[in-house]
């Protein structure tokens, strides 16, 4: 992303013609940009658009089963006692009554079929489910089937006896024992999330935890969620920052530091906040991180309640009333650093009886590696052996007032040359002389391009559309540079080398507020690439030029262990000045935002 000194001319360059010989040699080429977009690291494959969807929630005394059924599939939720509908029919929920127990089944630990207490079915609209990401399905993430917007609901308890230690769960079968219907799934032990959004397409088994529903999982791996370990730690070596993020839960927290809470299942708002000052207590007093050979305390820590789910891992805007045994924290420690450093180490202490083995997942600009911590080796370094990357900085955008005149040495010399053979010609009649003459003239429109050179001619005036255009890229690349900046003073230092004194403030709000895009982990989104400027129009004034233009950010950032990427087609006024040569950012006003595919 650095931003090198543009030169600009304000009249194209143009070759001064011959009076002998015209050539004129036409070059057309083709330039694409690839347009891509990644998905969140959880990949539902579709799972989350299945015509038919079961949520499963494991209880303390049953299973509690939530299924939508798409009405052409309705036939095969009551087997041998339903026939084809018709797409405009409306199907009978009272006959799945007392089949659709047998169609989706839940087995115990002896392999005996639990008989299903039906609570509720009835039709209604289909459930929207959100997940993790907005990415292009293609591939292992196809478009999603066609299917109406209205299903049967049911509703189904599983009664359990005490406390099993596998349960088997299984779809509607057909003869080859794998699923007749499409069917997606997602299943819950008490508040903790088994899995994210899979498909359930044969029997699949799943190992109970009573005393830690975090470790229930199924036998299945394809099956397990992708935040599988109870504590997590990722650490991002970024421009302008380092940053350590930490997945942990409450009770883990409890053993590392006393909370002194009142015995209870669940948690009030004021219980709330006391957790989340003591963590940052807590996480303060780490050691600090060697960057560079030198220790660096944090200049941050922020601590907050997170879920985990079929949107990933995201904050609880308004944490209230959390279930006190499966509640989730986070938190991020900030270490601003002015450039990209050359050696990170940290060493891990937060180990618990049952979590020895901690994934950490590094990611630098070149992207993540995962390593693991343990108590016998806690120390994870990393290295900068980046060699084709460049730190981004912001650059002076520079303007020549002058346009260019190539001149073509060669055929100039060469059209001389036959003009001499010509002359010789005329005077003294020879074919050796025509000849040359005419060898002269064509070697001479060969050699249009080549040995030339430019000549810079004073001139006055707007740039044109071409030149603004490259004027406005390097403007926002700068702008975009800046906004790498975690800290406020740095931030307004990078804007100055851009942006005139007495705009500082202005022009920093309209860029936080009309740039800053955010993830759905609450974090801030950074831009990779300014692309596809486009100039609407250009409104000369004294010292500079009003532009309406359009253009596509490239914008990346990752949290929690997830990767998201996003373009952001902007539309907005520039007011740009010229002062000793140098173009600066007068003035910025985005008028509309926008994703793009």
């Amino acid at each position: 992303m650095r931003v090198s000194s543009l030169r600009i001319s304000r009249r194209a360059a143009c070759t001064l013609p011959t009076v002998f010989f015209v050539a004129s040699i036409i070059a057309v080429g083709a330039t694409g940009w690839l347009n891509f977009a990644a998905a969140d690291m959880l990949n539902t494959n579709g799972a989350d658009t299945a015509p038919n969807f079961a949520e499963v929630h494991i209880l303390d005394d049953r299973v509690r089963v939530q299924l939508e059924i798409d009405f052409p599939d309705y036939p095969a939720f009551v087997p041998g006692s339903a026939e084809a509908l018709a797409e405009t029919s409306e199907p009978d929920p009272a006959q799945l009554s007392k089949a659709t127990g047998q169609a989706f089944t839940v087995r115990d630990g002896d392999g005996r079929t639990i008989a299903p207490e039906v609570r509720v079915i009835e039709i209604r609209d289909r459930t929207p489910r959100r997940v993790a990401a907005m990415a292009p399905r293609t591939g292992n993430n196809p478009a999603p089937p066609e299917r109406g917007g209205r299903v049967i609901y049911a509703e189904l308890d599983y009664p359990l006896t005490g406390q099993p230690a596998r349960l088997t769960l299984a779809p509607p079968l057909s003869a080859q024992g794998l699923a007749s219907v499409n069917l997606g799934f997602i299943a819950y032990h008490g508040k903790v999330p088994v899995t994210d959004y899979r498909f359930l397409s044969q029997p699949e088994a799943v190992r109970l935890d009573w005393e830690d529903p975090w470790y229930t999982a199924f036998d299945n791996p394809n099956l397990r969620r992708h935040h599988q370990s109870a504590i997590m730690s990722f650490l991002t070596i970024a421009p302008r920052e380092v940053r350590h993020e930490i997945i942990f839960r409450l009770r883990d927290l409890d053993d590392w530091t006393d909370l002194d809470l009142a015995p209870s299942e669940k948690l009030d708002r004021a219980q709330i906040k006391v957790i989340e000052a003591a963590a940052v207590r807590h996480f303060e007093g780490l050691p600090p991180l060697l960057i560079d050979g030198k220790e660096v305390h944090p200049s941050s820590v922020t601590a907050m309640f997170l879920e985990v789910g079929a949107a990933g891992v995201t904050p609880i805007e308004d944490p209230q009333d959390l279930d006190r045994n499966s509640a989730l924290m986070g938190v991020i420690l900030s270490y601003p650093h002015s450039r990209l450093p050359e050696s990170v180490d940290m060493t891990w202490e937060l180990f618990t009886d049952a979590a020895q083995r901690i994934p950490v997942g590094v990611t630098d600009p070149a992207g993540p590696v995962p390593d693991w911590a343990t108590p016998n080796s806690p120390k994870i370094s990393w290295k900068n052996f980046l060699k084709t990357w460049s730190n981004p900085e912001v650059s002076a955008v520079k303007a020549d007032a002058t346009s260019a005149v190539t001149l073509p040495v060669l055929s100039m010399a060469l059209f001389a040359v036959a003009l001499a053979f010509l002359v010789g010609a005329v005077r003294r009649p020879s074919a050796r002389l025509r000849w040359g003459a005419a060898s002269a003239l064509a070697i001479a429109g060969a050699a249009l391009t080549l040995s030339a050179f430019t000549v810079s001619l004073p001139l006055s005036g707007a740039p044109n559309r071409e030149a603004t255009k490259k004027i406005s890229q390097a403007i926002l690349t700068n702008a975009a540079t800046a906004m790498l900046e975690t800290e406020d003073a740095a931030f307004t230092t990078t804007l100055s080398a851009f942006v005139p004194p007495d705009e500082l403030q202005a022009v920093g709000a309209e860029m936080r507020r009309g740039l800053s895009v955010t993830l759905p982990t609450g974090a801030r989104a950074l831009t990779d690439e300014i692309e596809d400027v486009t100039i609407e129009k250009i409104e000369p004034r004294d010292g500079g030029i009003d532009v309406l233009a359009r253009w596509t950010a490239n914008m990346s950032g990752g949290h929690w262990g997830h990767q998201h990427r996003q373009r952001i087609r902007y539309r907005g006024l520039l007011d740009l000045e010229e002062t000793d040569g140098v173009w600066k950012l007068r003035g910025l006003t985005v008028l509309d935002a926008s994703t793009r595919p």
